[in-house]
């Protein structure tokens, strides 16, 4: 599975390469962007950038509409380090300089190649602006003051009891909630189930059928929707090398500090799972 991701990945970045050979060539793409609010413009390329777009070393990135709360989200490909600059309209507004992406360190860390084409594979997703990412872009729109938690994961299907969702937060009350389980990307709703969460904060099996990529939305027993998440639900055979991977992932998603943080790990997470799931 690993391979096929990595050629997919490699696919995604050369197409972007030569849709503008002027100013990649035979450079390497050292960074790329996660997600961008307003315009924002590459030297040497027409167009706006999107999240997804492979950024080479000495790539210079200018704000185009440079309005207060326009922002970019940067994340290397080598160390997963994130970079985010915030356009706040002020004298001091650091949007009035471009940012100009460094090269990759000299030193390889022990395990970088595997690493860099797991983040680059993951980020090339947001491209093709899949659907299933949309939910996350509405949570960040309609959360307001709602306490909708948002969160990803991976489990195990097991055939004779069903799916256990992962752990509840500490914080969640124990007893009866409404769980929907629907295909990530799909437009119909989905199949609600009932869920028991125990007072040792774990989840009593639910009925699924097929593994798969899912977003799951659990709304107390008042119709409050408490929580929304997507979850890769994979075989017992697979189960601990899936696992493995996420873990990587966010253990590293989560030292990023500073605004827009954990909206940024959420995105980058949601596209990890996405590149995991084979059946996507």
């Amino acid at each position: 599975m690993r391979r096929n991701l990595i050629l997919r990945a490699g696919s995604v970045l050369w197409c972007f390469a030569a849709a503008t050979p002027g100013l990649h060539g035979q450079q390497q793409v050292v960074a790329h962007v996660l997600d961008v609010k307003g315009e924002w413009r590459l030297q040497g390329k027409t167009g706006l950038l999107a999240g997804g777009e492979g950024l080479i070393a000495g790539a210079r990135i200018t704000a185009g509409s440079n309005r207060a709360g326009d922002a970019i989200t940067i994340v290397r490909d080598e160390n997963m380090s994130r970079q985010r600059m915030i356009c706040d309209g002020s004298a001091t507004n650091p949007c009035r300089n471009p940012i100009v992406v460094e090269g990759a360190s000299s030193a390889a860390p022990s395990g970088q190649s595997q690493l860099k084409n797991m983040v680059q594979t993951a980020i090339a997703v947001l491209l093709s602006r899949p659907p299933a990412i949309g939910s996350h872009y509405a949570l960040t729109l309609t959360r307001g003051n709602e306490t909708v938690r948002e969160w990803e994961g991976v489990a195990v299907l097991d055939p004779a009891q069903g799916l256990t969702l992962p752990p509840a937060p500490e914080d969640m009350p124990a007893g009866r909630y409404t769980v929907s389980i629907t295909r990530a990307g799909e437009a119909s709703s989905g199949t609600e189930k009932e869920a028991v969460l125990t007072s040792e904060g774990v989840w009593r099996p639910v009925p699924l059928e097929a593994t798969g990529l899912y977003e799951v939305a659990i709304a107390s027993a008042d119709g409050e929707r408490v929580a929304d998440g997507m979850l890769l639900v994979v075989p017992a055979a697979q189960y601990q090398a899936t696992r493995a991977g996420f873990d990587e992932m966010k253990s590293r998603t989560a030292t990023w500090s500073g605004p827009g943080a954990r909206a940024d790990e959420h995105l980058f997470l949601r596209a990890f799972l996405l590149s995991e799931c084979q059946a996507c």
